[in-house]
């Protein structure tokens, strides 16, 4: 795969955690405002219930702060030990003082603490959960609600401890992926130069030398000297069109990066593009080239004609052939007998590999489908 796809994949890990993230924060938050609720109905003093419902609030702060390295502004340059250290206080003084309603405020201690990691992780882990234990025991609690408030400081630390390691593993692969699009990057122009030094660099030396000794034949031999002009002539129009050549090499489109290109193009239209392929391939730089040409044309004309709403990328590869399948759900063909140019130019370019193009409507409720086959 391309570094096109690898930054791609980069973006859909990236909001698959973040709403992960977002959803614990929820359910936490939830847990928050149903202590809130039962400590309300308890018909505490005002000035009680202020203070409770502030301490309440700074543990969710500051766990947030030490928790899923969050960036959460000017609260981001709070130090973290004494923010975790009064985290620690807040959760495990609240259900001590206000009662064990607010036991389930200590998630956000317990996933602090196992964000936070470390070799003895489980250990603080069982400790928090011990202490919440004793307070509910210490409150006459049921022994079925102590043995529930410990596991909650067990449990919560664990899958955050979990969650942790995803994140690090994420973090190492976004660096991985980074570095092999900058190398792909400094490989490409190291090649570029090497091309340009072997077509340019050689012909500029022929004509170098050959225009010296047209110079000094000009009066001595002019007929010898036409003819290493005419040398010249014919070495410069041969750079010309290797240059052009190497050009058009560059300028040849890559599957990967067409993919990758297909489903920004899509998004920016409103049009859910999904796209079904392996996760790396290696095929003959022609065929390649025939597939990603393809992706380009099927998903224009899904852009400008479709009006569709979702459109399928499926790619194939095994045996000895490569298959390209490109479906949309829009209005389909007008006229089932005509194909546009790009269609036409397609169909050459496939043919010429000893592959085959068909293209239609999707199914009887409207669509429209490319299907491309080309030996592998």
């Amino acid at each position: 795969m391309t570094a096109e796809v690898d930054l791609a994949d980069d973006d859909r890990v990236r909001t698959m955690w973040n709403r992960r993230l977002w959803s614990r924060f929820v359910l936490m938050y939830l847990g928050m405002a149903s202590s809130s609720v039962i400590y309300f109905s308890g018909h505490h003093p005002v000035w009680q219930m202020v203070l409770v419902v502030v301490a309440a609030v700074a543990s969710a702060i500051l766990g947030m702060r030490t928790t899923f390295d969050l960036t959460l502004g000017k609260l981001s340059r709070l130090p973290f030990w004494p923010s975790y250290f009064t985290l620690l206080v807040l959760c495990l003084g609240l259900p001590a003082v206000a009662g064990s309603e607010w036991a389930f405020n200590a998630a956000w201690l317990s996933a602090a603490t196992g964000w936070l990691g470390g070799r003895w992780v489980a250990l603080r882990l069982l400790g928090i959960g011990t202490v919440l234990g004793l307070i509910a025991g210490w409150q006459h609690q049921d022994k079925a609600l102590v043995l529930w408030l410990a596991l909650v400081g067990v449990i919560v630390g664990f899958f955050t401890s979990q969650a942790r390691t995803q994140f690090d593993m994420f973090a190492e692969l976004q660096a991985s992926r980074r570095e092999r699009a900058r190398l792909a990057v400094a490989d490409e122009r190291d090649r570029i130069a090497r091309d340009l030094h072997d077509l340019v660099g050689h012909s500029l030396s022929v004509i170098a030398v050959k225009t010296e000794l047209a110079r000094r034949l000009v009066t001595a031999d002019p007929e010898r000297a036409e003819n290493e002009l005419a040398d010249i002539d014919t070495v410069v129009r041969r750079a010309l069109a290797e240059v052009r050549q190497a050009v058009t090499n560059y300028r040849q489109p890559t599957l990967a990066g067409e993919l990758a290109s297909a489903r920004r193009a899509a998004a920016s239209a409103g049009i859910d593009c999904r796209v079904d392929s392996p996760e790396s391939w290696s095929l003959p730089l022609p065929v390649d080239g025939a597939l990603a040409w393809t992706v380009r044309e099927g998903v224009t004309n899904v852009l400008r004609h479709s009006r569709a709403a979702t459109c399928r990328i499926q790619l194939s590869i095994g045996g000895a052939s490569a298959s390209l399948k490109i479906v949309d759900d829009g209005t389909g063909p007008t006229d089932p007998d005509h194909r546009g140019n790009g269609l036409v130019g397609l169909t050459e370019r496939v043919q010429a590999l000893g592959g085959s193009l068909s293209s239609g409507a999707a199914g009887p409720d409207g669509g429209f489908i490319v299907h491309v086959q080309v030996p592998a």
